[in-house]
């Protein structure tokens, strides 16, 4: 970047210049009181084709005094109008630039149907809070939002109730005798194992039979899922 040796509060972009011709017309510039800068375009290339030894004829941007714009513009149009450079990067710069500059025109760049009135604000703000009058406000909209302002008791019919659970299914006499010999049997072979008991003979057979004949009578009372549910294929049922 290369500077003048002037100082401004804000600047704004004007052109695009050759460096020989941009570091004269800084010099001539200085000479009128007029601050400005120049900087390198930056390239937006990604292909690393913007270093040094790549980039030829790389222009400078010219930034001057936001309040010699226009002077200057004329300046160098008055040199040669090819100099002043249009392009979509440059309109931006200048955009971006004075976005935070005040609005010295006294028509406004919107339609004028969006402007503010200040008036009706100021008014209200000198009134004070005690003595400012509420809306009319009409009874039955406002029974009306009274009424939605009340908490809605809970209705049952938006809950949901579960079922209650199934009841326990009740055992048969003999299977209940099957699950008994089949947990019983082999418990008391491993008490009398832990406490070095000696159990009489028939008492041992008792035991393991009980456990056999409990393990052979559940398995033959098994229901099969497929003959109950009457769907061999064990397909979905549309």
């Amino acid at each position: 970047m290369r500077s003048n040796g002037l100082t401004a509060r804000a600047y704004t972009p004007i052109t695009d210049l050759d460096p020989r011709v941009a570091g004269a017309l800084l010099d001539e510039l200085k000479e009128q009181g007029v601050a400005a800068y120049t900087k390198p375009i930056e390239s937006s290339s990604t292909m690393g084709f913007d270093r040094p030894e790549f980039r030829v004829d790389v222009k400078e941007r010219l930034y001057v005094d936001t309040a010699a714009s226009a002077q200057v513009r004329d300046l160098i149009s008055a040199k040669d109008p090819a100099l002043i450079d249009e392009s979509d990067d440059l309109t931006w710069a200048q955009i971006v630039a004075g976005f935070d500059l005040p609005m010295t025109s006294p028509v406004a760049p919107w339609p004028a149907n969006e402007d503010v009135d200040e008036t009706e604000d100021s008014d209200a703000a000198d009134v004070p809070d005690d003595r400012r009058v509420p809306a009319a406000e009409d009874p039955q909209d406002a029974m009306a939002g009274a009424a939605t302002a009340k908490v809605r008791a809970p209705d049952s019919e938006d809950r949901f109730v579960p079922d209650p659970p199934p009841p326990l299914p009740k055992l048969e006499p003999y299977k209940l005798a099957a699950w008994i010999g089949l947990i019983g049997g082999p418990a008391l072979l491993v008490l009398s194992a832990l406490f070095a008991l000696t159990l009489p003979v028939w008492l041992s057979v008792l035991a393991v039979g009980g456990f056999v004949g409990g393990f052979v009578t559940l398995v033959a009372t098994m229901k099969d899922r497929s003959d109950a549910d009457g769907d061999p294929d064990n397909g979905a049922v549309v």
